[in-house]
């Protein structure tokens, strides 16, 4: 048995794609998210931190999870992109951002 398959290209590009992300690499797409959240979460939120001296981290968590919703969403508009458990996660996240947004602000500033 080989330890690395290669994907088979003899229908489109995103048929080896899925092959990727269902096999050895299964990781990728999780890691993408992950990444795309930490990347906008820190970098805005460091940035406001130097432009205005505070920076509204609760802000920042929900447009990153805004984000990484959308991209979640977008990979799943076809099989085998993203698992649905990665897609329940990242609602969650947003349920949770959105939760500290919520109750981190006064009701006047919402």
């Amino acid at each position: 048995m080989a330890l690395y398959n290669l994907p088979n290209n003899t229908t489109s590009f995103d048929g080896m794609l899925t092959q990727m992300t269902t096999g050895s690499f299964a990781w990728l797409t999780p890691m993408l998210l992950f990444f795309t959240f930490i990347v906008i979460f820190m970098g805005g939120s460091s940035r406001q931190l130097i432009k205005t001296g505070r920076a509204d981290y609760s802000a920042w968590s929900v447009v990153a999870s805004l984000t990484i919703l959308l991209m979640a969403l977008f990979l799943s508009v076809s099989r085998g992109f993203i698992d649905v458990t990665w897609l329940i996660v990242v609602v969650f996240i947003n349920i949770f951002s959105y939760s500290w947004f919520a109750f981190d602000r006064k009701s006047s500033e919402i």
